[in-house]
């Protein structure tokens, strides 16, 4: 029902490598050789979620100082995930949380080992001890950032977008506009997206993303979807189309159980696969908080090894 047509991986090591061409932005229309700046001015994925290697030659740096917001926010979106797998930023691990707030997460290593450090405001939920394995459950509560779900979905359409072959661009002129304003609708309906993750601490340093279009031209679904992968968490959403999605309708979830294989900072591959998506609807411009929170951890008191599993607000 759909091939993939793009996908841009980025791993640790990799040389750079840069998209489009220093012509005319692909947003605006800007063109002129003073409007792009440096050739690593844009990063084709997020810097914030890792990228140092791929970069768009056709974004001037207007946009990609107005395209900064809708990043932002994605990123507080996520915060408790980055922050947990110590995804490193421009400025290093992010720490999840501000100073006065209810509780915060900050990742720091010391003598070369992972050290994490969750406080939260009153005692931790005890959910019990699992007598058949001595397994102990502890809940912690997270406060977060607050994001701006729309910017945050418009960060993932814009990601999308920047990868789409120059010939696809015409059929997506109302999703390219919609990215000028900051509050503007980028079409009618949700803005839909999956959520799901594969485990919560120690993410691989690697990031994808994928363009997959529909293959049959009588079937009734999105014509073009986005998926990203950063780390252990990965998200797809419907990038939609001017005309060809003028039947599909919009009642459905995106449901795409993804798999990857990760490269592993000591050599070799992790092969992974993710949850079921969580559904979400990202269109308010109403600020909310990030949309877990807490953290369930599983421990072995005597292996000290433990997981973590996030629950989403209700």
């Amino acid at each position: 029902m759909y091939e993939q047509i793009v996908q841009e991986l980025v791993e640790p090591g990799t040389v750079r490598r840069f998209l489009g061409e220093r012509t005319r932005c692909r947003y605006c229309g800007a063109s002129g050789p003073g409007v792009f700046g440096k050739r690593s001015n844009a990063h084709t994925l997020p810097a914030a979620l890792g990228n140092r290697t791929l970069f768009s030659l056709d974004e001037c740096r207007a946009c990609n100082d107005k395209f900064s917001l809708y990043e932002d926010a994605l990123c507080k979106a996520v915060g408790p995930f980055l922050t947990l797998g110590g995804v490193r930023g421009r400025s290093g691990v992010r720490k999840t949380g501000k100073t006065g707030s209810t509780s915060t997460v900050r990742h720091s290593v010391f003598e070369g080992k992972r050290r994490l450090s969750i406080r939260s405001e009153g005692d931790a939920e005890m959910v019990g001890v699992d007598q058949s394995t001595g397994m102990l459950n502890i809940t912690m509560p997270i406060e977060g950032d607050v994001f701006v779900p729309r910017y945050a979905y418009k960060a993932l359409m814009k990601i999308g977008l920047s990868m789409l072959p120059t010939e696809e661009l015409p059929m997506f002129r109302k999703a390219i506009a919609s990215l000028a304003n900051l509050e503007t609708e980028p079409h009618c309906g949700p803005m839909q997206v999956g959520f799901s993750y594969a485990f919560v601490d120690n993410a691989p340093p690697a990031l994808a993303g994928t363009l997959l279009r529909r293959s049959d031209v009588r079937a009734h679904v999105p014509y073009m979807l986005f998926l990203l992968m950063a780390g252990s968490v990965c998200f797809q959403i419907w990038l939609r189309s001017d005309d060809q999605d003028a039947d599909v309708p919009e009642v459905g979830r995106l449901g795409i159980r993804f798999n990857a294989q990760l490269p592993k900072p000591e050599g070799g591959h992790l092969p992974i696969s993710y949850c079921d998506p969580i559904q979400f609807d990202w269109s308010e411009l109403t600020p909310k908080l990030q949309p877990f929170r807490a953290f369930q951890l599983t421990f072995d008191p005597q292996t000290t090894e433990g997981s973590l599993t996030p629950i989403p607000r209700v």
